[in-house]
């Protein structure tokens, strides 16, 4: 096999998939390197320009996907000795969240962290090339809500209302906070926007926010699984990309605390 940097486990849903993805394809193209996934996802569908080849191997892919919930050092374990049985190759791990040296070269490298609080991770990192590799797909271009959507761009602004699963009880005991209405009402104040002109979007699917601000959100979903992510539909691809589509085209995005509007932005 060429010399690669593998992706061997995804760490969250699609804006935290894109942070690992982002990595990878940075460090392949400083490196020289192929960048391999464990499993297509999300941006197999959304983007024209991969810039990884999912491992070649089916049943090395299959085991290294069943190692889910294994301590760390013995998922470390389980990935190194498959690789060895299947390939007679000795992969080294990199954790590029803790590393000084995020990108620094090895010939066999696998890596399964968010990737997103680094700041060594993102000084290296090409707008232009990431903007290249994150292109749309012909497939999305030819929706009518992106067609829509970009005959109105930069001529509306926008609020991502953050709910779903970090709302719940046992998410604020990990630490995870949640932006209050307040908080945006009082951003929109302070910048001068009219919260009356304010368009949300939200994955508020209780509606027990949005409805306090005037709107509603669709509560059909497509479903989601290891390793995929999002349930696929011809027409409408994602459930969530009407929302993502709506935050890339504002003039102004009011932006939680979420990967998923932080890439909107970034885009």
């Amino acid at each position: 096999m060429k010399e690669f940097v593998l992706l061997s486990h995804w760490t969250g849903r699609f804006g935290n998939r894109m942070h690992q993805y982002a990595y990878g394809a940075t460090y392949s193209r400083l490196n020289d390197v192929d960048f391999l996934l464990c499993s297509d996802w999300e941006g197999t569908i959304l983007f024209r320009n991969p810039a990884h080849r999912v491992l070649p191997d089916e049943n090395l892919r299959i085991r290294i996907n069943q190692i889910r919930g294994a301590h760390r050092e013995q998922y470390r374990e389980r990935v190194i000795s498959d690789f060895m049985d299947r390939t007679g190759i000795e992969v080294h791990y990199l954790s590029p969240e803790t590393s000084p040296q995020p990108y620094r070269r090895e010939p066999f490298t696998y890596f399964n962290s968010l990737c997103a609080y680094n700041p060594a991770i993102f000084a290296p990192m090409s707008h232009g090339h990431l903007q290249q590799v994150f292109q749309f797909s012909d497939e999305v271009k030819s929706l009518e809500i992106y067609k829509r959507l970009e005959d109105m761009q930069g001529s509306y602004d926008i609020a991502h209302l953050r709910r779903d699963d970090i709302a719940n009880p046992q998410a604020a005991k990990s630490g995870y906070s949640v932006i209050g209405i307040e908080a945006y009402r009082r951003a929109f104040r302070k910048y001068g926007f009219e919260e009356s002109s304010i368009l949300w979007v939200s994955d508020d699917y209780s509606n027990q926010w949005a409805e306090q601000l005037g709107f509603r959100v669709d509560a059909t979903r497509l479903g989601w699984s290891y390793p995929l992510g999002s349930g696929y539909c011809p027409g409408v691809v994602f459930d969530w990309l009407a929302d993502f589509l709506k935050l890339y085209f504002a003039r102004t995005i009011f932006r939680a605390n979420s990967s998923f509007s932080w890439w909107a932005g970034f885009l």
